[in-house]
């Protein structure tokens, strides 16, 4: 049985201790790209067909790559939508860690700018859009749901962290109170402004109560703090049972 040719010059470069050319690394680069554009293309699908209508067949030609290639990175389309939830996931963390962060404004001011930003992010047609219909498909597919519920808890639990590691002298209970009352007026802002801007009470006068609710449930992320992160005014937050 004849052996399998060796390739040409294999073995001389193992006898001299010659190395073989360095692979270049596009191979990885190029794949984190496709599955970029097939987690995007996948939400622009979500927006322009719904739902109903929406495959992995029709993902693949909005991303301009062959079924087979997307199967490839996402076995189906349970997979790629838990993707692209996660995708949403990072990118909300991503700026709100920028907002918390920002040296320019005091904490207090950039818990506001942040707020304002989500409650205005929540009412625009991609955002309304793609959450309404992952809110369909979450009625039916457990999994789905499931992701969603996970995407929530993952990001307040996340802005809460922030805020607890900011000023550690603010009442943890008092925080997440906070985190999870904005979250619930931003998700209902999708609701009642995402399809019809137009309301008896303007969006813009909703904005307007971002710092008092601060002010109300958590004041010491309004105030100045100490080297130790605790507010120098006296607390007076309302009591709230862990």
């Amino acid at each position: 049985m004849k052996q399998k040719p060796t390739e040409p010059g294999s073995i001389t470069r193992r006898r001299t201790g010659a190395r073989r050319p360095a692979k270049p690394r596009p191979k990885t680069v190029q794949s984190s790209a496709t599955v970029d554009r097939i987690i995007e293309s996948a939400r622009q699908v979500l927006l322009q067909h719904g739902h109903a209508a929406f495959t992995t067949r029709r993902v693949a030609e909005a991303a301009g790559i062959t079924h087979g290639n997307l199967n490839y990175h996402f076995l189906n389309k349970r997979n790629l939508l838990r993707a692209l939830i996660s995708h949403l996931l990072k990118s909300y963390s991503q700026r709100f860690e920028a907002f918390l962060s920002d040296p320019n404004y005091p904490l207090g001011q950039d818990i506001e700018r942040m707020v304002r930003w989500l409650w205005t992010d929540s009412i625009s047609y991609e955002t309304t859009r793609t959450f309404r219909e992952l809110w369909a498909l979450s009625l039916h597919d457990p999994v789905i749901c499931r992701a969603l519920d996970d995407f929530y808890d993952e990001a307040m639990a996340g802005v809460t962290q922030i805020l607890r590691d900011a000023r550690p002298g603010t009442d943890t209970a008092a925080i997440e109170l906070l985190v999870h009352l904005l979250a619930m007026v931003s998700e209902g802002g999708a609701v009642l402004y995402g399809t019809r801007p137009e309301r008896i009470v303007p969006h813009e006068r909703i904005l307007e109560l971002v710092p008092l609710l601060i002010g109300l449930i958590a004041p010491e992320l309004q105030r100045p703090i100490d080297e130790n992160g605790v507010a120098h005014t006296d607390r007076s937050s309302i009591a709230v049972k862990a």
